[in-house]
This record gives C-alpha cells, sequence and structure tokens, in this order.
C-alpha cells in the first residue's frame, strides 16, 4: 500500500463490485477514505464467465475509490462466492514422547493436520486451529507446556475450485494491484456483522447476494463452517421483470424499495383492473407497486431460506450455529426478510449492519456492504485468536510446508 495504515478490500459479486480503503486506527477502528462501487460485469454466481468485462468491473470500483481516497492501492484483499467455496474439518490426535508438550509436539500434530487437507483442484483459501486437546481434553487454546500423553487438534480450512479463483486473480492483477488474499464473502461479512456476544453464543451468517447465498457458522473459536449455495436475489429480479414486463433495472429498484415478504404491507395495492402491470407502475410519473408483487418475492424468499436451513440441519454446524442467525448481502434488504427467516428457518433473525468499529457513510453501513467491510477485519488479524496460531513455531521442513509454509505465516 501507498501507506503503512492504510489497508484495501474489494467485494466480487454477481450483481456489484465494491472497494474500500480505510485508514486503520487505534484499537482496531477504520475510517473509510474511499470508496468505489460498480455493477458487475462477467460474473455469473459469483464466478468470472468474461474476464475482460469482469477486469473493467473491478478496474473501475478500484480506480473510483483511489481517486476519492488519494492513495494508489497496490494490493487488496478479496471476497468472492465463486468457485464453490466449502469446509473442511480434519481432527488429528498424535501420541507425546515426553510427559509435558513441547513445541516439536505441537508442530507434529500440526504438519499431521494440514497434510491431509484436500487440495485436489482446489485452493486453499482460509486455514484455522480451532482448538486443541491433551489427553482427549479439547477447548485448550495453548497446550505447550501441559503435561499430557497425547495432543490433538481440530483443524478448519475452507477451499474453493482452482480454476475460478485464478480467473479472478487475473482479473484483479489486471488492474495492476495485488492480490493480499481471497476469502469467502459469508465469512468476510461475519466479521463485519457480528458481536462478541454473537460469537460467544454460537451463530450463522446468511449473505444473500444477487447470484449465491453463502452461510458461514461462527462461534468463540472464530469460524467453523462456510458453504455456498447458488440461489441469489438476482433470479428474483428476473422473476418480477418476466412477470410485469420491466427491464432488469426497473425491476431492480421496485424490488429494492417497495417489494416486500410481509402480509399486509402498506406498500401493496390492489390490483387495478383496468389498468396494465406496465401502466400502473409508472402511472402520473410515480411508482406503484404492481398488483400480486408479494406473491412472486415471498415465494422465492422462502426457498433461499429453505435451502440455508436444509443445509444447516444436515451437517455438524446446526449444534455449533446454535439458534439465531444474521442477514447480510444485498438481497437480505428485502422488507421482512428477517421476519419471514425466522418462520422458515425456526432461529432468532435479524439484519445485519456493519458495526460501529467502521467510520463510513450511513449509506454505505447496511448489508450489501458487510463483506468488503469484514475483510478488512480479516487484514488486521481480528478474527482469530493469535494463542492458536502459534507464530513462534517454525515450520518443519516439508514439501507440506515448502507449499503453505509463507501462506500460513501470513494468515494464521
Amino acid at each position: 500500500m501507498a501507506r503503512e495504515n492504510i489497508v484495501a478490500a474489494l467485494d466480487v459479486g454477481s450483481t456489484k463490485v465494491c472497494c474500500f480503503i480505510a485508514r486503520v486506527l487505534e484499537e482496531g477502528r477504520f475510517d473509510v477514505i474511499g470508496i468505489g462501487d460498480r455493477a458487475s460485469r462477467g460474473i455469473i454466481e459469483g464466478a468470472v464467465v468474461d474476464i475482460h468485462a469482469a477486469g473493467q468491473a473491478i478496474a473501475t470500483a478500484i480506480s473510483h475509490a483511489e481517486r476519492m481516497a488519494g492513495v494508489e492501492v497496490q494490493q487488496i484483499y478479496v471476497a468472492t462466492s465463486g468457485g464453490r467455496p466449502a469446509s473442511q474439518r480434519i481432527r488429528v490426535e498424535l501420541p507425546v514422547p515426553g510427559p509435558r508438550i513441547v513445541p516439536a509436539d505441537i508442530r507434529g500434530v500440526q504438519n499431521t493436520a494440514y497434510a491431509r487437507i484436500d487440495t485436489r483442484d482446489r485452493r486453499l483459501l482460509l486455514v484455522r486451529p480451532l482448538d486443541y486437546a491433551v489427553d482427549g481434553v479439547g477447548g485448550i487454546e495453548n497446550p505447550l507446556g501441559m503435561y499430557g500423553s497425547r495432543i490433538g487438534i481440530d483443524l478448519h480450512a475452507i477451499t474453493a475450485e482452482a480454476g475460478p479463483i485464478a480467473n479472478l486473480e487475473a482479473c484483479v492483477r489486471a488492474a495492476h494491484v495485488e492480490v493480499a488474499g481471497i476469502l469467502p464473502a459469508p465469512y468476510a461479512a461475519g466479521l463485519a456483522v457480528l458481536t462478541e456476544e454473537d460469537r460467544e453464543l454460537g451463530i450463522a451468517v446468511a449473505d444473500m447476494g444477487g447470484g449465491t447465498t453463502g452461510i458461514a457458522v461462527f462461534n468463540n473459536r472464530g469460524v467453523t463452517f462456510v458453504d455456498v449455495l447458488k440461489k441469489g436475489g438476482a433470479r428474483l429480479t428476473e422473476d418480477v421483470a418476466y412477470a410485469f414486463s420491466m427491464n432488469f433495472r426497473e425491476a431492480e429498484e421496485i424490488k429494492v424499495k417497495e417489494a416486500s415478504c410481509l402480509s399486509g404491507s402498506p406498500f401493496e395495492t390492489d390490483p387495478l383492473p383496468d389498468a396494465s402491470a406496465e401502466e400502473s407502475y409508472g402511472k402520473n410519473g410515480r411508482h406503484v407497486v404492481p398488483p400480486y408483487l408479494r406473491q412472486i418475492v415471498t415465494p422465492r424468499t422462502e426457498q433461499t431460506f429453505e435451502r440455508v436451513r436444509a443445509r444447516l440441519d444436515e451437517t455438524y454446524a446446526q449444534m455449533e450455529a446454535g439458534r439465531r442467525v444474521v442477514l447480510a448481502g444485498g438481497a437480505s434488504q428485502l422488507v421482512g426478510a428477517a421476519r419471514l427467516g425466522e418462520l422458515i428457518l425456526e432461529r432468532q433473525v435479524r439484519a445485519g449492519s456493519i458495526g460501529p468499529a467502521f467510520r463510513i457513510a450511513d449509506s454505505r453501513t447496511g448489508p450489501a456492504y458487510a463483506a468488503c467491510a469484514g475483510l478488512l477485519v480479516h487484514a488486521l488479524g481480528g478474527d482469530a485468536p493469535a494463542t492458536l496460531s502459534m507464530p513462534a513455531l517454525a515450520p518443519a521442513s516439508t514439501h507440506l510446508f515448502a507449499r503453505f509454509g509463507a501462506w500460513m505465516r501470513q494468515h494464521i
């Protein structure tokens, strides 16, 4: 970066690309001094399908943020839902030769766990030791110096398909910016909208974007589960456009401003018997909600929540997520989305917003900008207890650490 206390973040979504440039303040706070927004091009369901178009949108967003901030970005953290990000949980237990646990024992169990990460045709995006165990007793942050005969580790790794990640890197580098790291968007969103209390109790984040819906589960050990579903708000916009013979821009505008998942919404109007939907929409130069809008919006939103519920219920994440969900992403801004989510998910649901650690315009504190803000938190290492990373331990010279050593030293 141009200055050591400046960090940059880029959220590459299916409907918009957003760049934040922030100055790091004391106590982990951020002053967002540059913002760049751009409609996405060449990106479908989070994946790049047109490198030229996507690269142009990314370059424009970064350039706008640079001009506003008055700095030049040299490297940037990137959030994506492309490449089918998925979690791997690895648990390993090894014998301890001596009476007490020494650095070599921790290094050995780490090496063994890392070696079991499946990276065939996939890229490692994030890896975190969640905790250690000594003689079967888990929940230990730092086992160094403890007495025991066996040491275990619970490791969480997030990988994505290598091809889509490489295409995204190529788009960013075409803007003459180096990639500091690529991270799953739902994980990044959680860093911005969750509180310490949320993590203590366990909670899930549903990042409802235009082309995908991401899921991330957090507890006091950090992020423990990530998955991405190919179901987003853009499909709902297409339904509205088709049903009322509007273009995509008009349909998106009426969906964001006036669509509701709630029965009896004050935004709804009765059908106009002698006017077409198009006429009712533009009547007298003002927007009037087309009839039956809620009947289109609600079922699509219900389907998304049903998919989220099914994915949580069928994995170990069901227990770690507790009974609470926070909504993030632009598609979560529908009126009544949180209430509908409670009915479908059978959990407490609230809308997420960027926390007070960010000095930023009110128009950018909503859930649509959560992933971009969360990347700034990650850049400062604010997503995991430092005691788990054991940074003072020099990794053994193995083929595995020849590949992962630099990455691990930077991100753990």
